[in-house]
């Protein structure tokens, strides 16, 4: 289909999505517009064959935009967030940033001033209108506009917990998504922000924002960028799709200093959390499979079963499952603990991971790991790893997803 025809469908469904009116009459009250909730004195606009106009130029003008006229070409042209909007007097079809757009009626001139359909124009420059007959009043809300700290509370849950709840009708993870129980850590945080770096929004309902979160904590310094698609659905804003382009993970520069002062004020302990981790990893090379289970920490089985729909998936189910069919093997090295609290600590170690079953060899995927503990029980237990080798960056896949 041509940019012609699809210009003139447009101004179809702008002219004819209006709520039936009636030509305003002498008498009639004067209509009223109001932009982002403020009135623009001096523009009273009008209806004509059930289309609401507006002056092209007072209304520009107003909005902070410049309007020209051509003498030669006898084209009124203004500029509309970079893009130029020409229009003829007379004439059913005006162009916007080099496109066509076909008119059901000619472009009307009253009093020597050219009108334009408030509609179309708001289109073009991405905001919504409300006409509310009863009242005489018109509202244009730029797309977007009072919607900053909603979207910013959607993308900060969003982070913490990808609920369901959070999630739009079409977002097709939101099928298997569930409420997580989350790890509740004393390890402190140092430093946690939430910012909106781009925020595109491609109708009133729907936008288009870059994300970035820094989440610093004591043994762990995260820099995390997302690109998300959102909707508003039944007054909520919703994910509607959500994509992960950039992750650098960093220890903090004075870690070495904390090592150095758990070890001074803390040794036995942290000695006793390096010999319960040590019996873990030996435990699970050897597939001792109560021995594991009884140095795997208990809130983590509780998480990991409550996560799980069925019992058939609960966590001593799982692991009987990974040593009858896998042949995982772990080496620990250069462990050293970060943190060290009441019932977590956190070590620093390398980790080398080798399944025979995956054909992953000895040597072929080592990683610099934290490695987080539980105590209870009357000892320490492993209670989860991640890599903090696992950086990545997609960011520059993703610039097109914006203008």
């Amino acid at each position: 289909m041509s940019r012609k025809v699809i210009g003139w469908l447009l101004i179809i469904c702008l002219t004819l999505s209006a709520a039936p009116v009636h030509a305003n009459t002498a008498a009639a009250k004067p209509i009223q517009l109001y932009v982002n909730n403020k009135k623009l004195t001096g523009i009273e606009p009008v209806i004509k064959s059930g289309t609401m106009y507006v002056p092209f130029r007072k209304f520009l003008n107003a909005l902070g935009y410049k309007v020209t006229y051509d003498r030669t070409t006898k084209n009124i042209m203004g500029v509309v967030d970079g893009d130029e909007l020409i229009i003829w007097a007379g004439w059913d079809t005006i162009e916007y940033d080099e496109s066509q757009y076909y008119l059901n009626d000619p472009i009307i001139e009253i009093n020597k001033e050219i009108f334009i359909p408030i509609r179309l124009i708001a289109y073009f420059m991405k905001y919504s209108v409300n006409y509310e007959q009863r009242h005489q009043t018109v509202h244009m809300l730029k797309y977007g506009y009072g919607q900053d700290k909603a979207l910013l509370e959607l993308v900060t849950k969003f982070y913490n917990n990808p609920s369901p709840s959070l999630m739009a009708t079409d977002n097709l993870e939101a099928g298997y998504a569930r409420d997580y129980e989350q790890r509740v850590s004393e390890i402190p945080v140092v430093n946690f922000r939430v910012t909106i770096d781009l925020m595109e929004f491609t109708a009133s309902d729907e936008a288009k924002l870059w994300v970035t979160y820094i989440d610093d904590t004591e043994v762990l310094e995260s820099r995390t960028e997302i690109v998300y698609r959102v909707r508003k659905e039944y007054g909520q804003w919703k994910v509607s799709k959500s994509s992960a382009v950039f992750l650098d993970m960093n220890l903090p520069k004075d870690i070495d200093e904390s090592v150095k002062q758990i070890q001074v004020a803390r040794n036995q302990e942290q000695e006793a959390v390096l010999t319960d981790l040590r019996t873990y990893f030996n435990a699970y090379n050897e597939e001792n499979f109560e021995r594991t289970l009884q140095y795997t920490s208990p809130s983590f089985i509780k998480r990991w079963n409550n996560n799980m729909p069925t019992s058939d998936f609960w966590w001593d189910i799982v692991l009987k499952t990974n040593f009858e069919h896998g042949e995982s093997r772990y080496k620990l090295s250069k462990e050293r603990v970060i943190f060290l609290g009441e019932k977590e600590a956190a070590v620093h170690a390398t980790l080398e991971w080798s399944d025979v079953t995956e054909d992953i060899a000895e040597g072929e995927y080592v990683f610099e790991a934290i490695i987080y503990m539980e105590y209870a029980n009357g000892h320490w237990n492993y209670d989860e790893e991640f890599s903090i080798d696992d950086d990545y960056d997609k960011r520059e896949a993703y610039k097109e997803f914006f203008h």
